[in-house]
């Protein structure tokens, strides 16, 4: 027998287990875990399906493919997934024009009217811009 030796960059690895470390619970890991296994679920499963068909043995070959893919996908996912939404949450908004459609019944704007209305002829004002009270314990 001998013994293979695996090359590596430790600095590499100090950085992936210092990200790890500073996560706030394993469970941060969860959504990284649970998206990496379906995204490559669907794909392996739908690439041996036109590549193979439904032969004899899809149900094994496709498992070990997944079984191959996912620890690749997982780590990639978690580790660059939070620098992709930083980058997402940058991009500029693109307002998309929407076709004004007037169906019969009432629409926002009939009913902030209606609102508007009623709050003048009784001498009230509209408090906009309020939120609600998270504290449900005073209901």
């Amino acid at each position: 027998m001998s013994a293979v030796s695996h090359s590596f960059h430790p600095n590499l690895l100090e950085q992936v287990a210092s990200y790890v470390r500073r996560s706030r619970s394993l469970a941060s890991m969860l959504p990284s875990l649970v998206l990496s296994g379906l995204i490559t679920l669907v794909i392996t499963a739908v690439m041996h399906a036109m590549w193979s068909g439904a032969a004899e043995g899809f149900f094994g070959a496709w498992m070990e493919s997944w079984l191959t893919v996912w620890p690749i996908a997982f780590p990639v996912t978690y580790l660059v997934g939070p620098t992709l939404f930083r980058l997402a949450a940058r991009a500029p908004a693109v307002a998309v024009p929407m076709p004004v459609r007037r169906h019969p019944g009432l629409a926002f704007d009939d009913i902030l009217n209606a609102s508007e209305r009623v709050t003048a002829r009784n001498g009230l004002t509209a408090l906009r811009g309020l939120k609600p009270n998270p504290d449900f314990s005073a209901v």
